[in-house]
């Protein structure tokens, strides 16, 4: 009798595991059908800041190339010439740092669109890396005021025509927002807190139809990226310009910093990947019918940095000790 009683067991949990494995299954295959489909955003009306280079540049010529009409946010005139000549529909030069410029370039947008925008992009940012003993604290305001400060005020600007349209906002954060690593403390801070608002965004905004995307870019071969660590050089000089004589050349001598870039200037090289992956996200947050609310981009987001931030913190802390290399004197 208790063999059958085990025997039933059994048959009933195989049933049960087959049950739940292609209900998984059919819910995957479904969430992958409704990914796919696309809405055509010919003549409608997208603001992307950061269009110099890089993902914005990408997502400026994707966009562009579904008959979108894009207003492309560049901080060179350089870069502005290039976006118009791609196609850009306008393409103003500023510094984000300037409220009053950005206050301004708010309200051409809102003429421009008709007080209809179908989807903001914030893709501009900038890293100024350094280990914290030698980070000037004007470089932490610095990134704060171009990663976080600037698209808070620039949403703020733009909600009535984004609501209008019951349009779209797509935070390009970093896998550095997900999971902070050592020498680069100011822009990791504001991406996290670039996480914590696009979180408020959408659960606000959301009260309109309107939705908010996240994507979360592991490293990309941009110019940005690609510079990283050879500029650990401008908050050191800038550190010992302020402080000459501190102790904390002690640690990181300048002979440190030299081995420093030279170990990991070549497993930037390995590890980057082009920057479509990022482009493809951004522009799917854009069009599909029902978007993600976080994009990881990239094989190191979806792989490694998942696994680091699911992780225990004692674990993730291993494997981030393991990345200072070689060691300051300790």
């Amino acid at each position: 009798m208790l063999d059958g009683m085990l025997s039933d067991a059994m048959q009933a949990t195989g049933a049960l595991t087959w049950t739940v494995g292609l209900a998984a299954l059919g819910l995957r295959f479904w969430r992958g059908l409704r990914e796919r489909r696309q809405e055509d955003i010919a003549g409608r009306w997208i603001a992307v800041t950061g269009c110099d280079s890089g993902f914005g540049q990408g997502v400026v010529g994707e966009l562009i190339d579904r008959k979108a009409h894009v207003i492309a946010l560049c901080f060179t005139q350089e870069g502005a010439d290039a976006a118009l000549k791609r196609g850009a529909r306008l393409a103003p030069v500023l510094d984000l740092r300037d409220e009053s410029k950005l206050r301004a370039v708010g309200q051409l947008i809102e003429k421009a669109c008709d007080g209809r925008l179908h989807g903001l992009v914030h893709n501009a940012g900038i890293v100024l890396p350094g280990f914290v003993e030698y980070q000037p604290i004007t470089f932490y305001r610095r990134v704060m005021e171009v990663n976080f400060f600037a698209p808070v005020l620039l949403t703020q600007l733009l909600l009535p025509s984004l609501r209008k349209a019951t349009g779209r906002v797509v935070l390009v954060s970093s896998v550095d927002g997900i999971v902070s690593l050592p020498g680069n403390a100011p822009y990791d801070a504001s991406k996290f807190a670039l996480e914590a608002y696009a979180d408020a965004l959408r659960a606000e905004l959301s009260l309109w139809g309107l939705q908010v995307s996240v994507v979360n870019p592991s490293t990309m071969r941009t110019p940005l990226a690609m510079r990283f660590f050879e500029a650990h050089r401008t908050a050191w000089d800038e550190m010992n310009r302020l402080d000459p004589d501190g102790s904390w050349k002690e640690i990181w001598s300048a002979e440190w910093l030299e081995a420093y870039i030279a170990f990991n200037n070549p497993q930037l090289e390995r590890i980057a990947q082009d920057p479509s992956h990022a482009v493809r996200d951004v522009v799917h947050a854009l069009t599909a019918s029902r978007p993600k609310l976080r994009y990881l981009s990239g094989t190191l987001a979806k792989t490694l940095f998942r696994g680091l931030w699911l992780a225990p913190e004692g674990w993730s802390l291993v494997f981030k000790r393991f990345l200072i290399n070689p060691r300051p004197r300790e």
